[in-house]
């Protein structure tokens, strides 16, 4: 987003912040937004970094730090400068749907689209759109608001986002049991992820494609993804060992057990299943709270299946 506001350090931070925001790299970004919430400046800043900084937090699991920063913010927000307000409105639902208050997040999301777009905020509009479809529980609803945000990413001619709205889609789709829907929508995210996207991303990608073709009974050809993606991870993985790199060897590896059950390969399967949630274990999914937690019950379930305990 260009910004038509004087530059100061502040502002500079803030935009420093993004880039790392943008990256991933979200304890380098806290430091930064924290760093512009103390560099003065235009109050709009000021209220963006301290939204920033609990934004961060929430990434991280920690919601309860977040909190001051974000009562920092909204103490100095107004609906009448709207870079400050469009940001801090978008926090304040992610604390609200993190909190379990969904329906109120839903409707502060829906809200802010249309300030954002009155305000010609268009990124942010895409950002609260793709916020609905997280914090809604109604799939119509979903399916809906993760149109909405394509069209305005489409127009606007935003490829990150498109990857980012097309997977929500297909996740969306894979919720309600529309396999070959998903399938559709997780395709059309990889062709954006691979033109725009980081490794990482298209790692993912690759696997959602592969799940999605399993569920459909194209066995063959999510057996050759799978297998290529599992490998990607692995040497990845052994490259720069991390949280999140383990996280997708385990991801990886559940996927290639699911084939090895379908072909009759239990053993394997078994091997495989284990070593994906001992991967899993490395990366932290008992600390991710509620997901995380149905992931792990998933993956055990699906293990006593397979050996029969």
């Amino acid at each position: 987003m260009t910004r038509e506001v004087p530059i100061g350090p502040a502002v500079e931070l803030l935009d420093r912040g993004d880039q790392l925001f943008a990256q991933r790299k979200y304890v380098e970004a806290r430091r930064t937004y924290a760093q512009a919430v103390n560099a003065g400046g235009p109050n709009h800043a000021y209220v963006e970094a301290c939204a920033q900084v609990a934004r961060m937090d929430s990434l991280q699991g920690q919601m309860r730090e977040g909190e001051p920063w974000l009562r920092m913010g909204l103490s100095r927000a107004s609906a009448a400068e709207p870079l400050g307000w469009s940001r801090i409105q978008l926090v304040l639902g992610i604390f609200e749907r993190e909190s379990g208050d969904r329906a109120t997040a839903t409707q502060r999301f829906k809200d802010l689209y249309a300030y954002d777009l009155k305000h010609g905020l268009y990124e942010r509009a895409i950002d609260a759109a793709h916020h609905v479809v997280l914090a809604s529980e109604d799939p119509g609803e979903q399916l809906l608001w993760s149109r909405k945000g394509i069209e305005a990413a489409e127009e606007g001619g935003l490829q990150g986002w498109l990857a980012v709205l097309w997977n929500n889609m297909g996740a969306s789709l894979e919720d309600q049991g529309r396999w070959p829907d998903a399938l559709i929508a997780y395709e059309e995210a990889r062709t954006y992820h691979y033109a725009v996207g980081s490794d990482h991303a298209k790692l993912v990608a690759d696997w959602a494609v592969a799940r999605a073709m399993r569920h459909v009974d194209r066995l063959d050809e999510a057996r050759e993804i799978s297998e290529r993606t599992a490998e990607w991870a692995r040497l990845r993985y052994d490259d720069e060992p991390s949280a999140e790199r383990a996280e997708w060897v385990g991801y990886t590896l559940w996927e290639l057990a699911e084939l090895d059950a379908l072909d009759g390969e239990m053993e394997l399967a078994v091997d495989q299943l284990r070593e994906a949630r001992a991967r899993l274990i490395e990366a932290g999914i008992e600390t991710w709270g509620d997901f995380g937690t149905k992931e792990l019950m998933k993956l055990d379930l699906r293990l006593g299946e397979l050996t029969g305990k």
